[in-house]
């Protein structure tokens, strides 16, 4: 844990929640994210600099590249497509999937495309202590047609990642304050088993996650001012403590994947810190994997 990851701020844009990093492009320079509550999608080049950024109407979670240069977007009501020329496209909702509205308010919160294409996306309540367990996971199918609610019972909807091989779904519901995983195939998810669970709230809360080249899962833990790396076997391998108690998630990027984009926030607080909010880049000493496109 003592080597040199040469952690620094990369983008000065101060999110409410900055969440979601990817990366895309040549060099998998290109790289996206969200501020939710800023209803923005940010996009940054690792060798240019070149930023920009547009705003949607609602609060948007997520942005998921796809392979004909759209993007899918977590709108509080959507999720939507977003085609290159910028003009909005539906897709089936929470309301599709579910035949009813929940009897409370709520949102996407975070997503990813899955080995074999098909797109996971969980949601999350406004108020979210009002409410436990009463939102889920979700699957878009590969093909952009159908919406499926896959689990019951999740309180906040967080971070996802795949192993290697396909055959294993990491998953997190932030306030079970746990890491599981499920045995993953053609879309289903069978097996569940709670992995890694906070021993004290001082820890923080698990949030967004990604994974490395040798299986390793990075996991982003709010308020508790660090991210985790953990092993095959669940052990703490390394930890990068952070300048900000609020962070979100994080992405590998650049040339093979060899750094990665922290994303935190600022939640709104009275007195933010100079730095709550803004996005972060690090050299871990084992680099990342590509993510997967949305496939149509």
């Amino acid at each position: 844990m003592s080597y040199d990851i040469n952690l620094k701020l990369w983008d000065e844009r101060p999110c409410h929640v900055g969440e979601g990093p990817v990366a895309i492009g040549p060099n998998n320079s290109e790289v996206l994210w969200v501020d939710i509550y800023g209803k923005l999608v940010h996009r940054r080049n690792l060798e240019t600099g070149k930023t920009s950024s547009y705003e949607m109407p609602e609060e948007v979670s997520f942005v998921i590249p796809a392979v004909d240069g759209s993007e899918i977007l977590g709108t509080a009501n959507g999720p939507v497509r977003r085609m290159p020329d910028g003009s909005i496209k539906n897709l089936p909702t929470r309301l599709d999937a579910d035949g009813a509205d929940a009897p409370f308010q709520n949102r996407w919160n975070d997503a990813k495309v899955a080995p074999d294409g098909h797109l996971f996306l969980g949601n999350m309540p406004y108020d979210w202590a009002a409410h436990p367990n009463g939102c889920g996971l979700y699957r878009l199918d590969k093909d952009g047609k159908k919406l499926t609610r896959v689990l019951d019972g999740v309180w906040l909807s967080n971070g996802l990642a795949w192993s290697a091989d396909g055959k294993t779904m990491y998953y997190i519901d932030t306030m079970a304050k746990s890491i599981d995983t499920f045995d993953y195939a053609d879309g289903e998810l069978t097996n569940r088993q709670v992995r890694w669970r906070i021993t004290d709230d001082s820890q923080g809360l698990p949030d967004g996650m990604c994974i490395d080249a040798e299986d390793g899962i990075w996991v982003a833990f709010w308020n508790g001012s660090c991210l985790r790396r953990f092993d095959k076997d669940f052990n703490i391998t390394d930890v990068i403590q952070m300048p900000v108690p609020m962070v979100t998630s994080c992405a590998f990027v650049g040339p093979n994947f060899e750094q990665m984009v922290i994303t935190s926030a600022h939640d709104g607080v009275a007195n933010p810190g100079a730095d709550w909010g803004k996005t972060y880049i690090c050299t871990p000493k084992v680099p990342g994997v590509a993510p997967t496109l949305f496939p149509n």
